[in-house]
């Protein structure tokens, strides 16, 4: 089942772990798209005994870098060929109260398999010289995958972290599969007692990008109003046509926040976004809030988000205003006559009543 592009590596790994005494597994997402026969880019393997060892072995064999976690003894290799590999330490999870970062002890195969968001996702196969490909699916992982369900491994799986929410709905409009219908009825309840709010901005913010990450963002849109999952994103948050134009992520984070309408600002600011980018996709909805071409250039990306929102704009539209304040006062202008003026030039280019300079001062005059 290990694709053949990757068999080399996980082989190499594997020999080097078992001189280590180290049992080795790949594990996870990567396992569930291996037999789904889908290309992948994120690897996670896990070993029984700390794998820091192998985590620079990869780095001198194929060169990139490596990044540790250290409260969970986890490593994110990423290989010179754009590869990443997640190495952990088999553990066992336990939350403290929901929501909660989960705390750890480190165990075996199964209770790491265990802590699996989802049963298609608690699949492992060895990659060890002895055994190398043997599956080990105690929880019914192909099955699931078989049968194309959604299925948690405990009834206090969205207590205990309420990102599963989200993550059910990325993987049933992914691949197209039902959710489980006690995974459901848990889910609806999860909705309605608010698990969501308990998540940080900052958690909430990943997820969501991860969604808007989909190419099926209909499907997953769906569920997620389906199961009202969206107010927590943001209320008023929908899905409209619209989000499909962005050709990025922030372009897609810009759209929403167009389309949200007064309350856009606020939504991006609650995102936590950089500074940088957040005035930048501001910018873009004052454009369309204000309907009105700008006073500056717009950048490539708040023209795509400003375009997106509202097609059929002339090219002009987007251009910065044709008259500028000082030929307003070298007319005999001031004060507010200047800005009444601008602002009724910047909504008629808007309009593509006025698509130049000439024309925009025989207007005035």
């Amino acid at each position: 089942m290990i694709p053949r592009k990757h068999k080399e590596l996980l082989q190499t790994i594997g020999q080097y772990a078992d001189k280590l005494g180290l049992k080795a597994w790949v594990v996870g997402g990567a396992v569930r798209d291996f037999y789904l026969k889908k290309d992948t880019k994120d690897i996670d393997l896990t070993f029984e005994g700390s794998p820091e060892s192998v985590a620079g072995f990869c780095v001198r064999m194929w060169g990139g870098e490596k990044h540790k976690f250290s409260q969970f003894n986890t490593y994110r290799v990423t290989l010179a060929n754009g590869l990443k590999l997640d190495l952990v330490q088999a553990r066992k999870e336990h939350y403290a109260r929901p929501g909660a970062l989960p705390q750890v002890t480190f165990s075996n195969i199964k209770d790491d398999l265990f802590r699996r968001d989802f049963t298609a996702n608690a699949w492992a196969l060895s990659i060890l010289p002895k055994n190398f490909g043997a599956s080990y699916d105690p929880f019914g992982a192909k099955k699931a995958i078989d049968s194309g369900v959604v299925k948690i491994l405990h009834d206090k799986s969205f207590s205990d972290d309420p990102t599963r929410l989200y993550r059910a709905a990325r993987f049933a409009g992914r691949f197209g599969w039902t959710i489980d219908r006690k995974t459901s009825q848990l889910m609806s309840d999860a909705s309605r007692e608010e698990y969501p709010f308990i998540l940080s901005r900052e958690r909430v913010r990943q997820e969501f990008i991860k969604i808007l990450e989909e190419k099926k963002l209909p499907e997953v849109f769906a569920i997620l109003e389906q199961y009202e999952l969206m107010p927590f994103i943001y209320p008023g948050l929908k899905w409209n046509d619209a989000i499909l134009k962005g050709k990025s992520i922030e372009a897609k984070l810009g759209i929403c926040a167009c389309l949200l309408g007064a309350s856009g600002p606020e939504f991006l600011i609650s995102l936590h976004l950089p500074k940088e980018l957040t005035h930048e996709l501001i910018g873009a909805w004052s454009v369309v809030d204000s309907q009105k071409s700008p006073m500056a250039a717009l950048s490539p990306l708040q023209e795509s988000i400003i375009r997106a929102v509202c097609p059929g704009l002339k090219r002009t539209a987007l251009q910065p205003c044709f008259v500028k304040g000082r030929e307003l006062r070298d007319m005999g202008l001031s004060g507010r006559k200047i800005s009444s003026a601008m602002e009724r030039f910047c909504k008629l280019q808007w309009a593509g009543r006025i698509v130049n300079h000439d024309q925009a001062l025989s207007f005035l005059k």
